[in-house]
């Protein structure tokens, strides 16, 4: 495909997707790959929707119609896709206008259960800030003070996240480009954290696939990735057992550069108790090792979830990283669980695209379609 037209189908504030009439992906913008979870070369697995592309591409006429795409957190049900389905170039494919359903809307269901997890988690967190400080006031011991840093610091640093979120959580473009080299860009930032590894005795292997001068640069804001580098490698910290080794690997993929955290547990989920509270004694007794089993089915134990901290920091780090034209996601290699931070290289990320750019793409969809036309007139000409 011409590097213009890849270019600005990448940059469509919407997925978009260019499948044959069998449903086999001949291009798609990295949005559209964040939704569906589909890859070129692949086929359209929703029936729905792999029926309405053959629908369309056969009676040459536009249609709408919802599918399924991949959850946006692991565990959680799959996104809704509002999905407009057109002709395409020739009479052989069709355009996918894919943008996630109401739910998936900024203010919507993802909004919400962000302030959920903020009223659950940070709820007992202040509570007890607030007890220890009276306690503090009252009693003015070293133990007591002790007590209340640890506690203010941790709900201090989450309030911090939040305040971050918050500044960012409407922005649709980044406030700089500069020119980022990511592997030094990583050492100094495991220099700030590096200290809080030493107090539980954990070390950091940083590996550059192919050597560093093989790694290219990309273009964004360096506070701001920053920032998702101290959130992992504090989340990769503080949940790594004691004495254990971090291993962080930085790897050149064609236009994309990709960091990955080897089996760290960045932001991992925690189990929660599973008899809720007033759960009745029988159930109670249960969930003890060892108990006998009743006779009723005791209630299941609920999903493993991230405490605040993790679930503010995680969508802190998406928010960052999509405005960088990139992804997180969470891969399973034999066993071990390996997060990602997958960035492309190269001329800064637009999120936005102009009405010059739009009439410029329309431009060369109807050269390409005349060139096509041409090429099968001298084709049937020839023969």
């Amino acid at each position: 495909m011409n590097a213009s037209l890849s270019e600005l189908l990448e940059n469509l504030r919407q997925g978009l997707l260019w499948v044959g009439k069998d449903g086999l992906v001949r291009h798609l913008n990295s949005q559209a790959g964040q939704l569906t979870g589909l890859a070129v070369g692949r086929r359209v697995f929703d029936p729905d929707l792999a029926r309405t592309i053959a629908e369309v591409v056969s009676r040459q006429a536009p249609k709408l119609v919802n599918s399924v795409g991949v959850a946006a957190v692991a565990g959680q049900a799959p996104l809704e896709l509002a999905c407009r389905v057109i002709p395409g170039l020739t009479k052989d494919d069709a355009f996918v206008l894919i943008r996630g359903g109401e739910d998936d809307a900024e203010g919507g269901a993802a909004f919400d259960n962000l302030m959920m997890v903020i009223k659950e988690d940070l709820r007992d967190p202040l509570r007890e800030a607030q007890l220890s400080l009276g306690v503090a006031v009252d009693q003015g011991d070293r133990v007591a003070m002790a007590t209340l840093a640890d506690r203010l610091e941790s709900t201090l640093r989450t309030l911090d996240k939040l305040v971050d979120l918050a500044s960012i959580w409407g922005s649709e473009a980044l406030l700089s480009t500069d020119r980022i080299e990511l592997w030094p860009l990583l050492q100094k930032v495991w220099g700030e954290v590096e200290p809080l590894a030493l107090d539980r005795g954990i070390t950091a292997r940083f590996r550059a696939q192919g050597g560093v001068q093989s790694l290219s640069t990309l273009y964004g804001s360096e506070m701001w990735l920053g920032r998702v580098f101290r959130e992992c490698l504090e989340s990769a910290v503080r949940g790594a057992p004691k004495g254990a080794q971090l291993e962080i690997e930085h790897r050149q993929m064609g236009p994309r550069a990709l960091i990955i955290f080897r089996d760290c547990g960045v932001f991992a989920r925690k189990p929660v108790d599973a008899v809720p509270m007033g759960a009745a004694p029988v159930a109670a007794a249960a969930a003890r090792p060892g108990a006998p089993r009743p006779a009723a089915t005791p209630p299941a134990a609920p999903a493993p979830r991230r405490h605040a901290r993790e679930e503010i920091g995680l969508k802190l780090c998406q928010h960052i990283i999509a405005l960088h034209g990139g992804q997180l996601r969470e891969e399973d290699e034999d066993g071990l669980r390996n997060f990602l931070i997958d960035l492309p290289t190269g001329a800064p990320f637009r999120t936005d695209t102009s009405q010059l750019d739009i009439a410029q793409a329309q431009q060369y969809a109807k050269d390409l379609a005349a060139l096509m036309a041409r090429s099968r007139k001298r084709a049937a000409a020839s023969t």
